[in-house]
This record gives C-alpha cells, sequence and structure tokens, in this order.
C-alpha cells in the first residue's frame, strides 16, 4: 500500500516533463505538470487534478492557464512500482484528447483525429 505521502514531490518522465504532486488528500491529488513536449505547451507549468487508489492513479492536465488555451487536456492512468535498482516509478498510459491539429488552433480536427495514446514513465526525482 502506499502512503499518500509518499506521492508527494517531483517525478520526470523519459522526456525531461515534469509532475510535481504538491497535495494528496482523502485520495485526491493536486499537482502541476510542466510539459517538455508537445507544441506550445513547453515550458509551462499547467494545473492537474487526480485521485489516487493504492498504488493506482490517474491525473488530468488541462492545458489552459490565464494567458492561452490549447484547447486540449491529457489523462494519465498509471501504477506505482519500485523498479530494479529501487527508483520508485509511475508507469503511465494517456489519452491527449485535442480540438486543433495545428499550433495556431485554426485547423479543427476530425473526430477521428482527435486522440493520440501512448505510454510514460515517470521516475521519482525527490520525495
Amino acid at each position: 500500500m502506499i502512503e499518500e505521502e509518499a506521492l508527494l514531490g517531483e517525478w520526470i518522465n523519459q522526456n525531461g516533463s515534469t509532475l510535481r504532486i504538491l497535495e494528496v488528500e482523502d485520495a485526491s491529488i493536486k499537482a502541476v505538470f510542466e510539459s517538455k513536449k508537445g507544441r506550445a505547451a513547453r515550458g509551462k507549468e499547467y494545473k492537474v487534478v487526480g485521485s489516487h487508489n493504492g498504488e493506482i492513479l490517474c491525473f488530468i492536465v488541462n492545458f489552459t492557464d490565464a494567458d492561452e488555451n490549447l484547447h486540449a487536456m491529457t489523462c494519465f492512468n498509471g501504477r506505482i512500482v519500485t523498479n530494479e535498482n529501487g527508483d520508485q516509478q509511475i508507469h503511465t498510459l494517456w489519452v491527449l484528447t485535442r480540438q486543433f491539429e495545428d499550433e495556431a488552433r485554426s485547423k479543427p480536427t476530425q473526430v477521428w483525429n482527435s486522440f493520440l495514446i501512448n505510454t510514460d514513465v515517470f521516475t521519482r526525482t525527490t520525495g
């Protein structure tokens, strides 16, 4: 069983994107996400909300802030494990849903092209 305090801290994925879990209370997660991939999202922090149940968790990144709305959201579903080196990791499957195909957000996606699916592994950098 994972204690809520064990989730707190910074987690970085294989692309250099960061999940910083700030608060965990009653299974709810509050965090910020900074992407190193994508279009205009690079280098900006976005609010994250989520939930956990023991070793499993899910969290949502809504790529909007006071300055800009990218009309995209990503939902991560994952499991926390300890790898063979003793590092804590969150293995995730994610679905990005986007409204526009282009960076200028002038060309709406067709429904069939709205979804991108992939996996990420976040490794704890601080505790």
